[in-house]
């Protein structure tokens, strides 16, 4: 402690020697105000400043998976809007269709050309295909709805949607694989926790060591409540103190700390491994899918030319007599169910291709 220009005997010896400015309880009346600045130096705080840094990496990691969740399922949400809102221009036009042959049927009937029961056939498809539609209305509304949760405090606010742009071309599958294999935040995210393991069984194993604390006080502890004391003697110093803790004897609580971390590493490490194969597996399972669906959008829009000449030439057939209704009612399903196909097989490209972009960060 650092001495205030006075000397004083030392104890029972007679001996003089230099006085403390801070009196330490030697006086009646003793007033105490300190600024104190302690530090601990061990491998423990070391090892707490890398699992700071590693927590730092996985919170960085999380936030990023969540972000690309929600971009994921905002565009997933968009597609679906997009999709219902043309399945219900399809489920309209299968009702206009559905109402002309009703028409034709009984016109047909009223000249006699064909029994009531086709009446009655072309009438339950007309029924059906009202009931089509407001089911396709209803869907439509539920994705607008879901999209507005996300987009705005009230979800029945009005909006529109730009019309979706022509799907992206699917990138190359090595560089889409070495992009997943950077970019992946499940990846960085298991890393960090790998860390944070390794960490807490450093220091577990920092309780072995010997601990270095150090001790830094400085104001008055006088008699008197001022910087300096009768005879111009100084209050005010500073004291300082050093402290090195051996570890000897706790009961093997620092063996058994040391196992259990050892133990969650052990865990984290499988956690990083079944993380790095579901990485691979998603990879293959959404480029896979974003191939086949590219592959079968050329032919759903033949299977729909198809289907739409088919209707058109067994509808004049039945004008001619040559078709029954039947035919005339399977080839209307049959269009309305290529249309529907084609709607759902471009979602599900763009939804594999936005999948493949979110893996691969560029989304």
């Amino acid at each position: 402690t650092q001495p205030n220009g006075q000397r004083a005997t030392a104890g029972q010896t007679g001996v003089t020697q230099a006085a403390p400015r801070f009196i330490a309880n030697n006086t009646v009346h003793e007033y105490v105000g300190q600024a104190s600045v302690t530090e601990t130096l061990g491998l423990a705080q070391f090892a707490e400043l890398r699992g700071a840094d590693a927590a730092a990496a996985r919170t960085r990691a999380e936030l990023e998976i969540a972000r690309r969740g929600l971009v994921n399922t905002v565009a997933g949400l968009y597609y679906s809007v997009l999709a219902t809102t043309r399945k219900v221009a399809i489920a309209e036009r299968a009702l206009g269709e559905a109402d002309d042959f009703t028409a034709l049927t009984q016109k047909r009937e009223n000249g006699r050309e064909v029994a009531h029961a086709d009446v009655v056939k072309a009438q339950l498809q007309q029924q059906q295909r009202e009931r089509d539609l407001a089911d396709a209305r209803v869907a439509a509304e539920r994705a607008r709805l879901d999209l507005g949760v996300l987009l705005f405090p009230d979800p029945q606010t009005p909006y529109q949607l730009e019309p979706a742009r022509a799907p992206v071309t699917l990138p190359d599958r090595a560089v889409s694989q070495t992009a997943a294999s950077a970019n992946n935040p499940e990846l960085r995210s298991a890393f960090a926790t790998l860390r944070e393991s390794d960490v807490s069984v450093l220091s577990a194993r920092a309780a072995y060591l010997p601990g270095l604390a150090l001790n830094y006080t400085y104001g008055i502890d006088a008699p008197q409540v001022a910087t300096s004391g009768p005879g111009g003697v100084r209050n005010l110093g500073y004291s300082a103190s050093v402290t090195l803790d051996l570890p000897i004897w706790d009961w093997l609580a620092t063996e058994h700390r040391v196992k259990q971390s050892q133990i969650r590493r052990d865990a984290v490490r499988i956690a990083l491994t079944a993380a790095q194969r579901r990485a691979i597996a998603d990879f293959d399972e959404f480029y896979a899918a974003a191939a086949a669906a590219r592959e079968q959008s050329a032919s759903l829009d033949l299977s729909v030319q198809t289907a739409r000449e088919s209707l058109r030439l067994t509808k004049l057939r039945y004008s001619e007599g040559e078709a029954t209704v039947l035919e005339v009612v399977d080839a209307q399903n049959a269009l309305t169910t290529t249309e529907n196909s084609r709607e759902d097989g471009i979602v599900r490209y763009q939804e594999a291709v936005t999948n493949l972009q979110t893996l691969t960060g560029s989304l």
